[in-house]
């Protein structure tokens, strides 16, 4: 049976990629039915997706850092999910609190410092998210934690719940006025799942995800983690799309060797993963394609392009690739970068 899951993820892109999209003649980019000029599937425009936000200009995973990205062009906001103690979905991308909050400045919480006990984490001493209640959790400050960044805003904005980035999802719509999609990634499931008084997290999202209307197929929803069991698990349970990320050639063949892989409707790697140091593509996206499966590339910083580029360059070089989208910390270059191809640069 053909998995609806692959039409749905392609209508998520070509919902973007049609709305205002017709060239001008004489242009350099894609064609006046607005198609894409790169080898994408279906030559659907390019996905940008907002990483945790406009994370190069606000603290990341806030309210605020998600607006910024719809107000600076994203298609999609990209919220990890963790578990507080009260088995709320807290938005954070680390299971730890000192590097993104202000919690280190809390003398009420300074007893609370311990010592993981998640293998991914072995020996590290922090504050864990899952030893705190939300309204704890709602007392911190979020703080920019990439060196180099502006610290400004530190201090100002507090950690969402999961259900708050999907009524702030709900009320907006893109820059180009079609519905905000989100690409929630599930952060360390079988940690969470070894916490006996949490939840099942893929319950969780999918339940989190239906009082906001977006559970169902067709919804514009990306489940995205980096555990293969979760995502075998995921795929059995919903009619959403679901992404399997790699961050390198053994974990894609690690994936892959599961019973009944691929079981994921898109495909989360690293750009060291569909491209060499030389910029030529590696053949993961073209084998991704094969099988009809759209490649999601992370992640492209204003700050770290390779050496002798400009990020404009890279990112530039590797949507040439046919990449299907792309997480970035800058969603506003990003939102250049596409329209330039899209459109030829002036």
């Amino acid at each position: 049976m053909t998995d609806l899951r692959f039409f749905s993820t392609l209508a998520v892109a070509a919902t973007f990629a049609l709305a205002g999209c017709g060239t001008t003649a004489g242009s350099s980019g894609g064609g006046t039915d607005g198609s894409w000029v790169y080898p994408t599937l279906g030559r659907a425009k390019p996905l940008l997706i907002g990483h945790r936000g406009a994370s190069g200009a606000l603290p990341e995973h806030t309210l605020e850092a998600f607006q910024r990205a719809l107000n600076d062009g994203a298609d999609c906001i990209e919220p990890d999910l963790v578990f507080s103690k009260d088995g709320q979905l807290a938005v954070r991308h680390d299971t730890y609190l000192s590097t993104t909050t202000n919690i280190a400045s809390k003398p009420e919480f300074a007893n609370r410092k311990r010592r993981s006990t998640d293998p991914e984490y072995e020996g590290r001493m922090d504050w864990w998210v899952s030893d705190f209640t939300m309204a704890e959790l709602k007392t911190l400050r979020a703080i920019q934690s990439f060196p180099g960044r502006s610290k400004a805003y530190d201090g100002l904005y507090q950690i969402p719940t999961f259900d708050e980035v999907l009524q702030m999802a709900k009320s907006r719509v893109t820059v180009a006025a079609e519905p905000v999609c989100v690409y929630p990634e599930a952060k360390s499931p079988a940690y969470h799942a070894s916490i006996a008084t949490l939840p099942d997290m893929g319950e969780a999202i999918l339940a989190t995800l239906g009082r906001h209307g977006m559970a169902a197929a067709g919804s514009p929803v990306f489940i995205q983690s980096f555990e293969p069991d979760f995502v075998k698990a995921m795929d059995a349970r919903t009619d959403l799309p679901v992404v399997m990320l790699v961050s390198d050639k053994a974990a894609l063949d690690a994936a892959m060797a599961k019973p009944g892989a691929p079981f994921w409707q898109g495909l989360g790697a690293n750009t060291a993963l569909v491209m060499d140091s030389t910029g030529k593509s590696t053949g993961v996206i073209e084998a991704s394609h094969a099988r009809g499966i759209p490649v999601h590339a992370w992640t492209f910083r204003d700050e770290t392009p390779p050496k002798g580029m400009t990020i404009d360059a890279f990112l530039t070089q590797a949507l040439a690739l046919g990449l299907d989208g792309f997480f970035t910390d800058q969603p506003i270059t990003g939102y250049r970068v596409r329209n330039n191809v899209q459109y030829g640069a002036e």
